[in-house]
């Protein structure tokens, strides 16, 4: 009888305006990586989930003047913290532009998995960051949030009509305040086949040392 090829899955909790989050993604993504040279019959499946640091947060602010309010006299010095960190994992942090609420951005990832599965969702998670992090583009603002998902090769007018109406709020509110009720209060945070837990932007070997665990846990 044949054994059963080794399977991970990793729930990506994450929100769009998290530095941090970005950085773990590209880690996560590298850790699969690695993982795969170590075991060449590892199967895995992402699937990221949303999360809202700031579920109250306005649109169209500016960035500058709110990590001022929120961080005051630290904001500069963790500024320049992540993008240090950023650089390594070839992330070119720019931290000009607005930021907005991010529920729509957490339900046009839900619609590109819905649409186009797991490389469409991770497509459109990237998309959204590089353009928040890198190109100070507002993804509250709708020409923002259709590019990412052109970018994911959605159908442009469709996902327009999805995001004007009221489809998946309800999806996500759920989902946010199911992550809440497993105790998660800072993102990233990766959930490993269900069972295992990592908190934070670790690095790459941290991670496949964290899959190991979860492997090897029944």
């Amino acid at each position: 009888m044949a054994t059963a090829a080794p399977a991970l899955h990793i729930g990506v909790v994450l929100d769009i305006v998290c530095p941090w989050c970005y950085v773990g993604k590209r880690r996560i993504e590298k850790a699969i990586e690695l993982a795969r040279q170590k075991r060449r019959d590892l199967e895995v499946s992402v699937e990221y989930m949303p999360y809202q640091l700031v579920p109250d947060l306005g649109h169209g602010l500016d960035k500058r003047e709110y990590y001022r309010n929120r961080f005051g006299d630290r904001a500069a010095v963790l500024q320049e913290r992540v993008a240090a960190a950023g650089a390594e994992d070839g992330i070119s942090f720019s931290f000009g532009g607005k930021i907005s609420n991010t529920l729509d951005a957490h339900r046009l990832i839900d619609y590109a998995r819905l649409q186009g599965g797991s490389a469409a969702e991770s497509t459109a998670v990237e998309s959204l960051m590089r353009r928040y992090f890198e190109l100070e583009q507002d993804i509250g603002e709708a020409n923002t949030l259709l590019a990412a998902a052109e970018d994911a090769h959605l159908d442009r007018k469709l996902t327009a009509a999805y995001l004007q109406s009221d489809d998946g709020v309800d999806a996500v509110r759920t989902k946010i305040a199911a992550a809440a009720k497993l105790g998660i209060s800072g993102v990233p945070f990766y959930i490993i086949n269900d069972r295992y837990g990592v908190s934070g932007a670790e690095t790459p070997e941290a991670l496949v040392d964290a899959f190991e665990k979860a492997l090897q846990t029944v």
